[in-house]
This record gives structure tokens, C-alpha cells and sequence, in this order.
């Protein structure tokens, strides 16, 4: 797909204040730090358009984005090891099952796991989460740049033994993947 605009639409740190669904929308989950804001700004061709921090943990709400006019990407807040107190991530945990299982316009769930270290048990409740909920996953793997062609191919295989579904492997610093996953996403929009 060729994103010619990508702005920002709004963000919503309670369920109450999400904003009207404005067309579809891919959503982008996973552990922090694992490289999401990157990827979404890889993916849509700036720099700028989703904030970058080396400090798990700064997606606090649920952002949205418009591209083209009609595609939303949201960008939802990471799980895992974001030094915030328990109840900050209990708050963020409700916003986010609030925002997948409300909302009618989620074509699929990116689900971003760090290629350095597989499948980790809060991904796979995510994954469990989405299965039980019927909400497509598209499982990437992220930090592709980070591993050799064996490595990558050994977590490749990793991730399909694990679950009910086709990996994609990327990498928002080289840009590798990023074809494939857009291939995919496109998929989804068309189901």
C-alpha cells in the first residue's frame, strides 16, 4: 500500500473516550520495548508520526492514526516489563480488551514479538485472548536486523510450531519485511 498521508486522530486512555470508529483499523500490540512505534513509523513512510522512546512503558493510551483518509492504524499500549505500578497496567489492561472487543471496525491485531526472544507467556495470552475473542492476529517478528539469516529462520519456525498462524519477520531499522507485512495487512482488509 502507498501511504501518501498519515496523521494523527486521537488518543484515549479510557474506553469512554475512544473516538468514533472513522474506517477500518489494524491495531498494533506487544511487549514493551518490543518496537512498535518503529514499526508503525516504518510502515506508514515518517519518522515522526508515532513516538519513539528508549523507556518501556510511554504508550499510556490508545493512539489513532489516520492513512489515506480511510485506514486507521492504533497503536495500543505495551505490555510486559513497563516499570508502572500495578494498577496503571490493570487500567491499561481494561482499556485495551475494552477497545478490541467494543469496537467492530478491528480488521486485526499486529501482534509484535521481539525476534531476540520468542514467544513470551504475555504474548500468548494475547494470542489466546484474540483466538477467544475471533480477532485475526498478524504475528510479526520484530528487531529482525538484530539476528543472523539462521537465527531469524529458527524463530521463524519457533513461532509456527507454536501457534495457528503464518509469521512475518521485520525490521523498521533496515526495512526488511516490511512489503510482506503490508501484504498481509492488506489481506485482512479485504476480509
Amino acid at each position: 500500500m502507498k501511504v501518501t498521508s498519515a496523521t494523527f486522530l486521537a488518543a484515549a486512555g479510557d474506553p469512554r473516550h475512544l473516538p468514533r470508529p472513522h474506517g477500518p483499523e489494524i491495531a498494533f500490540a506487544g511487549r514493551s520495548n518490543v518496537g512498535k512505534s518503529s514499526l508503525l513509523n516504518r510502515l506508514v513512510g515518517q519518522h515522526k508520526l508515532a513516538r519513539v522512546s528508549k523507556t518501556p512503558g510511554r504508550t499510556q493510551q490508545i493512539n489513532f492514526f489516520v492513512l489515506n483518509g480511510a485506514l486507521v492504524f492504533v497503536d495500543l499500549p505495551g505490555y510486559g516489563f513497563a516499570r508502572v505500578p500495578p494498577a496503571v497496567k490493570a487500567r491499561w489492561r481494561h482499556l485495551v480488551e475494552s477497545y478490541l472487543t467494543g469496537r467492530h471496525t478491528v480488521r486485526a491485531v499486529v501482534v509484535l514479538i521481539d525476534s531476540r526472544r520468542g514467544l513470551q507467556p504475555d504474548d500468548r495470552q494475547l494470542l489466546d485472548f484474540l483466538h477467544g475473542h475471533d480477532i485475526s492476529p498478524i504475528v510479526v517478528a520484530t528487531k529482525a536486523d538484530k539476528l543472523t539469516r539462521s537465527e531469524q529462520a529458527k524463530q521463524l519456525a519457533a513461532l509456527r510450531a507454536a501457534g495457528r498462524f503464518e509469521p512475518c519477520m521485520v525490521s523498521a531499522h533496515t526495512g526488511s519485511g516490511i512489503d510482506q507485512l503490508w501484504t498481509v495487512i492488506e489481506r485482512h482488509l479485504r476480509s
